[in-house]
């Protein structure tokens, strides 16, 4: 029984550290969420649109998300920011699952380690 149990457990371990943590975000899930929800303000390459920067009468640089302070942040902050709205942000609760902001946030941060890579 006990060489089962400690067989079992090396395999969860195993599964785990190969695909990563339990409910883990979606990238790809994240890229189409946000290509359909955030590109509009935030532009495909998530630099900022600056036609509704110019619209909202903000500073281009405040929709761009691969911007160094932006990515400094917290996932949580991202999660808040998104969910419960900041500022011209729009609150996506109830717009959005808790899912798809967390997938959105982990696509966020990858197109913006991709960025951070090319010295952008």
């Amino acid at each position: 029984m006990k060489k089962c149990f400690w067989k079992f457990s090396f395999i969860a371990l195993a599964g785990a550290i190969i695909t990563g943590p339990l409910g883990a975000a979606d990238v790809a899930k994240g890229k189409e969420i946000f290509e359909k929800k955030c590109a509009m303000c935030h532009a495909k390459d998530l630099k900022g649109n600056p036609a509704m920067a110019k619209m909202f009468k903000l500073d281009p640089s405040m929709l761009n998300l691969v911007k160094k302070d932006t990515q400094d942040k917290k996932d949580a902050d991202l999660i808040a920011i998104t969910t419960k709205g900041k500022g011209k942000m729009p609150a996506q609760e109830g717009k959005l699952t808790a899912d798809d902001i967390a997938n959105a946030v982990a696509y966020i941060r990858s197109a913006g380690s991709s960025a951070g890579a090319k010295g952008q």
